[in-house]
């Protein structure tokens, strides 16, 4: 039954892998491209905020366009606005115009993942649709992880890597477009109340919120942090690539031993991991490779703090409830995620290649302190009662988090 909707489904994937490399290529050539055209740090994080800012409206906004216009036809304008934004920011190189085309790249690749993230969905069952959407989530990560490693391979003081990015988005339509595959009706889900959502769970939404400002700003300005930190282009490169790759691939054993245990302990972990190699790196001066592999393992401990807020809100809800939070999920993730690279700029700009080790430490440090409270609080659920752990993207969807939630379901169920 899965390889059967495999060979329907592959041009879906193809057109996500493509959108990933060319959105990881766009955001950290970006953030680099700001900091050489002389953009302070601040106004650089200010014009990396405009594409959270732009998937938040997304989030609000593109469900309805698509039901006006249908999957195919928006799926076609968003690629083709978001490459074309691309293009705009090497012939204007102007903050105001960047924080646009950058607000056009978030708005219009959120959206995009919405309308293939419904695709697979109406397509799938309940037997395979954990795995469809497993395999979605790798492709993802893989795309934002090889995006980084074409950052080297030209000058990115030149147009040639923009023009690279831009190509990528506009390939990513060809398989979409000539996919033989039934646009789905999306329906738009009820959601569940914020304060009842923090009534559940308040260690689980603040560890979802806090996540997204920790991983939206390193994605927004984490380049200019290696830059601060002395590094070359290419080892910019390499940062960024294990920062993601540890991250994504940290997801599955963290997830696998929250299922076992208390959930919070294994977010306690994570945070006491981040905020222990911050001081290292702090304290000590580090030669480059080792530089390297621990800023890679904080990534392994901070990125899949997002899966485990979103499992452990999960757990704390009744079945009924999940779907209907899906939407308040995202909504969460996608305000705090808008603030994440302009919080980054003003500690980096304050206290220079220190801030970035800062805020992550404070980050941190208060989800453990939020879920410390209410460990003494709330004892934990029983095993039987736990939502199963689902890997998540660094920018989730209501669709996805829909399908999640319904996984998570049939867990509590079983």
């Amino acid at each position: 039954m899965l390889n059967s909707v495999l060979r329907t489904t592959w041009p879906l994937f193809l057109g996500v892998l493509f959108i990933g490399l060319g959105n990881g290529l766009q955001g950290t050539l970006s953030s680099w491209r700001a900091d050489f055209e002389g953009f302070s740090v601040i106004t650089t994080g200010l014009v990396m905020s405009g594409y959270f800012v732009g998937a938040l409206f997304s989030s609000l906004l593109s469900p309805g366009q698509i039901k006006r216009t249908g999957q195919i036809r928006t799926y076609a304008a968003y690629a083709s606005i978001a490459s074309t934004a691309i293009l705009i920011q090497i012939l204007f190189i102007e903050p105001p115009v960047w924080f646009v085309a950058r607000f056009l790249s978030g708005f219009c690749v959120a959206g995009i993942m919405i309308i293939v993230e419904g695709w697979l969905n109406s397509i799938s069952s309940n037997e395979n649709r954990g795995q469809i959407f497993s395999i979605h989530m790798v492709v993802v990560w893989g795309g934002l992880a090889l995006g980084q490693g074409l950052f080297v391979i030209d000058n990115p003081a030149g147009v040639n890597l923009f023009i690279l990015a831009s190509i990528l988005l506009s390939i990513s339509l060809i398989p979409i477009l000539l996919a033989n595959i039934k646009a789905p009706d999306n329906e738009i889900q009820e959601t569940l109340n914020l304060s009842d959502l923090w009534r559940a769970s308040p260690s689980g939404i603040i560890t979802v919120g806090l996540s997204a400002l920790a991983s939206a700003g390193f994605f927004g300005v984490g380049t200019i942090y290696a830059i601060k930190s002395g590094l070359s282009i290419s080892e910019t490169a390499i940062f960024m690539t294990l920062f993601i790759g540890f991250g994504a691939l940290s997801q599955w054993p963290l997830g696998w031993l929250s299922d076992k245990i208390d959930r919070r302990k294994v977010i306690l972990l994570c945070c006491a991991s981040v905020v222990s190699i911050c001081i290292v790196l702090a304290i000590f001066e580090f030669e480059t490779t080792s530089f390297l592999l621990l800023s890679g393992l904080i990534g392994a401990s901070t990125l899949p703090l997002y899966s485990l807020g979103v499992a452990q809100t999960n757990d704390r809800l009744e079945p009924k409830q999940m779907i209907s939070a899906s939407g308040t999920i995202v909504l969460v993730y996608s305000v705090f995620a808008a603030l994440g690279p302009f919080t980054v700029s003003y500690f980096l700009s304050v206290f220079d290649k220190f801030g970035f080790l800062l805020f992550l430490s404070i980050v941190h440090i208060v989800i453990a302190v939020v879920v410390l409270m209410m460990m003494l609080i709330h004892k934990d659920v029983e095993e039987a009662d736990q939502a199963n752990f689902q890997v998540m993207t660094h920018r989730p969807s209501t669709v996805a988090m829909e399908v999640i939630a319904e996984e998570a379901m049939e867990s509590q169920t079983e």
